[in-house]
């Protein structure tokens, strides 16, 4: 039995990091894998459980779009989507790290977020005319 995976390097970095997001989405569901409070640790009393679990429930949807994305590279309105996790999860950590002041960069999570999302930006936006047409 094989596996199959979508052809272009795009589409496998996509599949990756939505695989990614499950994994890190689900930890949010499990008390004792929760790294929010470690994320989030410059306000504590801000890392609630419930807050935990909305952040996964945001993180699994990113990653269902990425890895939709990755199979279905070619229509327009999920690659802006795509695209669109990957600001939102920028804008998000930014905020969170140079305006709310609530996460140090140096967190779990804060610097690999801050590190993918605008590398996953740029090649997404420089890659566009080779995936979608018209």
């Amino acid at each position: 039995m094989s596996v199959y995976l979508p052809p272009s390097a795009l589409q496998k970095y996509l599949l990756f990091v939505g695989t990614l997001a499950f994994y890190n989405g689900a930890q949010c569901f499990f008390p004792k894998m929760r790294v929010t409070s470690r994320i989030y640790s410059e306000k504590k009393g801000e890392a609630t459980a419930l807050m935990s679990r909305m952040m996964g429930l945001w993180t699994i949807t990113s990653g269902l779009v990425r890895v939709y994305a990755a199979w279905n590279i070619h229509d327009r309105v999920l690659y802006n989507l795509t695209m669109y996790t990957f600001g939102l999860a920028l804008f998000s950590f930014t905020t969170e790290v140079f305006v709310y002041k609530t996460a140090k960069i140096s967190s779990p999570g804060v610097w690999p977020a801050l590190l993918i999302s605008p590398i996953s930006l740029a090649w997404m936006w420089n890659s566009y005319a080779d995936f979608v047409r018209g």
